[in-house]
């Protein structure tokens, strides 16, 4: 079984649902895309944690909302998520924490990348995403 899944919903009006499971713990995340594109940042984030920088997603759940931080730990990823019930960065409490090579805690993501980006979600369901990372993202982790 791989250390984290991924399952999500099709964005209906601005909201994503996505389920993660991270070494059999689950977290539902429900995301609004207002007043940043969690998707769009995820995507970012894994092309840095890629590239061997730390990076982090903010999934708004308006108002509580989680905190994802890709953090390089020597060869390996850590990946901590952190909960707030007022979204607010210095009131989060972590959730889970796993740490893994970076096939194990990014590949998953960028998996969910592809297939989100498979579907062409559009306005007024999600809004555009800059897909352009995807390959240089495989690229990436391939040399990892």
């Amino acid at each position: 079984m791989s250390l984290i899944q991924i399952a999500y919903q099709a964005p209906v009006n601005g909201w994503l649902a996505l389920t993660l499971t991270l070494d059999g713990k689950t977290i539902e995340i429900d995301a609004s895309d207002v007043p940043n594109n969690p998707v769009e940042e995820l995507a970012a984030a894994i092309q840095s944690a890629a590239s061997g920088l730390d990076a982090s997603v903010w999934w708004n759940l308006e108002p509580a909302g989680y905190f994802m931080y890709f953090e390089r730990f020597l060869a390996e990823v850590r990946l901590r998520i952190e909960y707030a019930d007022d979204g607010k960065r210095s009131h989060a409490k972590e959730v889970a924490i796993i740490l893994g090579s970076p096939a194990q805690t990014l590949k998953p993501f960028w998996r969910f990348l592809r297939e989100f980006q498979s579907h062409s979600y559009g306005e007024p369901h999600w809004p555009d995403v800059d897909y352009g990372r995807i390959q240089q993202i495989k690229t990436l982790l391939e040399s990892n």
